[in-house]
């Protein structure tokens, strides 16, 4: 028998449907500088702009930035937005697409100088602290080719040369969205995983400065170009108020107050994956992390949405629906063969910071204002986890109204638990400070 709701959930399949995945950003200008996974496009904010018009939205703020769109969005619109993100490439894309200062003339100058200052440079060193980024005779697989990271390497080098910073941080972003497709992995999933005949693609260092050249000059050099006008009319700069910062710590000490009209936020969901393991060829070949240690602290200042780290906390929430569903986890695994016996802690502890966000979010938003959060129901050992009502309830603990739940589309569930639950509804709750 199905638990019913005591929340009103609304059916908005068809509008969200088409815009609630950052696919449909791939083709927008300044938005398709670099291939993100996760996200909505720019329609959703739009929308949500356009639905509370009447409400003189003048400060928003977005918890979770990812690749930037939601203050890239509102600083198109002329509306403030704070943002954080832990993620240093993640942050570094933000900061690029929110940068309104290119100049083409500038833009073409410093590409012309990469062009130069990469033809000059000898074979390069490609040692490096993590043993499977480059081809070795000591390994049986590696991300890269010789030839391809001696090329990479070469494009970095001529990268960290220009003296303007914003164009560095510009051609950074343009090498970092071409690795992928030069190197030996392709993202599956929850992570990165070999391509079926990647032993067998053989490219040259001039197939992959072709590839970057492709990048900056069909896109970035264009969108510049095209979006001179533009830049020139914005008032609002949202760059200064993102922060390459864990959110759950650092809204406090950054937004004053009772000062948020409106959030919109889509959290990692809980998934049991690590982010940082989606772009972790980026965050090793370009030097975000140095080593291993780096990459460890990485994880443990993300929201507890994985099962990377081993959490070292026994933190609860004060919530009937998590607590049945944490039993009914507890009960079913039992009948499992565990493939990692974090899972349960990560439930618990995903939730803790869940009650620490929403905490945090009341005290900034003012009377009135109102979050958008965008999230999707799990499922572990054959339960599934309500996270759309869970995370609505410990907001309602904490003294927001939910006014409703939308429902955005259905996601499929995992191969283990498609027989018992053949689809995740991923919504968005509707809140409001009374």
């Amino acid at each position: 028998m199905k638990s019913v709701s005591k929340y009103n959930y609304t059916d908005y399949t068809e509008k969200y449907g088409r815009i609630m995945q950052f696919n449909k950003n791939k083709q927008e200008p300044i938005h398709r500088w670099y291939p993100f996974v996760e996200g909505y496009s720019k329609e959703f904010i739009k929308s949500i702009i356009e639905e509370n018009r009447t409400k003189n939205i003048k400060c928003c703020l977005e918890p979770f930035s990812g690749s930037g769109t939601t203050a890239l969005e509102l600083q198109n619109l002329g509306i403030k937005c704070y943002s954080f993100e832990i993620n240093p490439l993640m942050y570094l894309i933000g900061k690029v697409k929110l940068e309104t200062k290119y100049t083409y003339k500038r833009a073409c100058f410093w590409f012309e100088d990469i062009k130069q200052t990469r033809f000059q440079l000898n074979d390069i060193d490609l040692n490096s602290v993590f043993p499977t980024l480059y081809q070795s005779n000591k390994r049986e697989k590696w991300n890269y080719d010789e030839t391809v990271g001696q090329a990479i390497k070469k494009l970095d080098i001529a990268i960290n040369t220009i003296d303007e910073n914003i164009y560095k941080e510009l051609y950074k972003i343009a090498l970092a969205a071409i690795l992928l497709d030069v190197s030996n992995l392709y993202r599956n999933g929850k992570c990165l995983s070999y391509k079926k005949n990647w032993a067998d693609i053989k490219l040259t260092e001039q197939d992959v400065f072709a590839k970057f050249d492709k990048k900056v000059t069909d896109e970035i050099l264009t969108d510049i170009k095209n979006s001179s006008k533009i830049r020139e009319k914005i008032t609002q700069r949202n760059k200064n108020l993102l922060f390459n910062s864990d959110s759950r710590f650092s809204i406090n000490e950054k937004v004053k107050d009772n000062s948020i009209d409106l959030v919109i936020t889509s959290p990692p969901y809980l998934n049991s994956r690590d982010y940082t393991d989606t772009y972790m060829l980026e965050l090793k070949t370009l030097g975000f992390t140095k080593d291993n240690v780096q990459i460890q602290n990485l994880r443990k200042q993300t929201f507890r949405s994985h099962v990377q780290v081993h959490w070292q906390d026994n933190s609860t929430v004060g919530n009937g629906l998590l607590k049945s569903t944490l039993c009914k986890l507890n009960k079913s695994a039992k009948s499992f063969d565990v493939w990692n016996p974090s899972i349960i802690d990560m439930v618990r502890l995903y939730f803790v910071d869940m009650e620490t966000l929403f905490t945090e979010l009341y005290k900034k938003i003012r009377k009135g204002g109102k979050i958008y959060f965008n999230v999707s129901n799990s499922a572990y050992f054959n339960v599934e986890i309500k996270t759309l009502d869970i995370c609505a309830s410990i907001a309602e603990s904490v003294g927001f109204s939910v006014l409703e739940i939308r429902k955005a589309r259905y996601l499929k569930t995992s191969p283990q638990q498609r027989e018992h639950i053949d689809k995740l509804l991923e919504g968005v709750i509707v809140l409001e400070k009374r």
